[in-house]
């Protein structure tokens, strides 16, 4: 006796659905509310050509809606700026930016005037700054772009930072010579 109400019970639920659903009188084309971006459709029809043409509507007040262009915004999270150039000019430094002395300086703004050994320091660099003013450089002093990494009676060599992502290398060497007009031709 069990058995049967457990179909039986299931049976009557689903004909009364099916009974309310037929006794529902057919309701005119859907309304559509929009609220922000979203449209939201509110209609429970069961005539098919009354539904499609409600979507139709729907759809036609979506693509209808005006887009701001200012509803956009690119959030990086820590990523670099797609739109900024790779390969572009390297950012021109302000005078007041850089510090004082040989750590203000860029390697192609030193001139090298000459090369003295001392009982102490070993070989030290006399140069000649943008300022027009001598100074002395030691093997692992620092400038803006780089630093002394060994000398010779005859030259310093430095070792030039390169920001150009599409080298291999991250540094390259950079001589400066006492006599520069020595290797031309």
């Amino acid at each position: 006796m069990i058995r049967p109400m457990r179909i039986v019970i299931p049976l009557l639920v689903i004909v009364a659905a099916i009974a309310a659903a037929v006794a529902q009188p057919a309701k005119p084309p859907a309304k559509t509310s929009t609220t922000g971006s979203t449209a939201t459709t509110t209609a429970t029809s069961t005539a098919k050509p009354a539904t499609d043409t409600g979507i139709q509507q729907s759809l036609q007040e979506i693509l209808e809606e005006p887009n701001a262009p200012e509803a956009y915004h690119y959030d990086p999270q820590g990523r670099r700026d797609p739109f900024q150039s790779l390969i572009g000019p390297a950012p021109k430094l302000q005078p007041g930016q850089r510090p004082a002395g040989l750590p203000g300086f860029l390697i192609d703004e030193i001139k090298l005037q000459g090369v003295v050994r001392t009982r102490e320091q070993g070989l030290v660099a006399m140069v000649n700054g943008p300022d027009n003013k001598g100074y002395l450089m030691k093997v692992g002093q620092k400038v803006l772009d780089g630093e002394v990494i060994r000398m010779t009676q005859t030259s310093v060599v430095f070792r030039q930072e390169v920001n150009d992502p599409t080298r291999i290398e991250r540094f390259r060497e950079v001589v400066k010579d006492l006599s520069p007009e020595a290797k031309k031709p």
